[in-house]
């Protein structure tokens, strides 16, 4: 079990690696080698992004504050990262910048989130939520 500290410090380092990987150039050939899945790496990502930061959130929010509520402040966070690294790759030679790839990041923290909700939804009623 990690300590609340060792959350929000596996979140905020899982978040500087997404940062830092956009910071390198691909190679000669492109860093995927198949059309669209960049879009599935997109995904994956920043679903996981909003994944490690969702306990850590959660934990730390008050205790009125509904896990909807939690969900779409997270979703912010995670989607204005997104727009950032886009942001951040237009500066890096041979990366550019996509509003697809941002739409990409955002439908992952979707995806990931929507599927905590549904989890907790489940705890609470008792249901196994798989």
């Amino acid at each position: 079990m990690l300590s609340p500290g060792r959350r929000w410090a596996l979140a905020l380092v899982y978040l500087g690696l997404v940062h830092i990987t956009s910071s390198f150039a691909p190679g000669p050939t492109g860093f995927i080698p198949l059309a669209g899945v960049d879009k599935l790496v997109h995904l994956c990502e920043f679903g996981a992004l909003a994944l490690v930061f969702w306990r850590p959130v959660r934990e730390t929010a008050p205790p009125r504050h509904p896990e909807l509520r939690v969900a779409a402040v997270l979703f912010l966070f995670v989607a204005v990262n997104g727009v950032l690294d886009e942001f951040h790759q237009s500066f890096v030679p041979g990366r550019h910048a996509s509003w697809a790839d941002a739409a990409a990041d955002a439908l992952g923290a979707r995806a990931a989130l929507f599927w905590l909700l549904h989890r907790e939804k489940a705890r609470v009623s008792g249901s196994s939520g798989i």
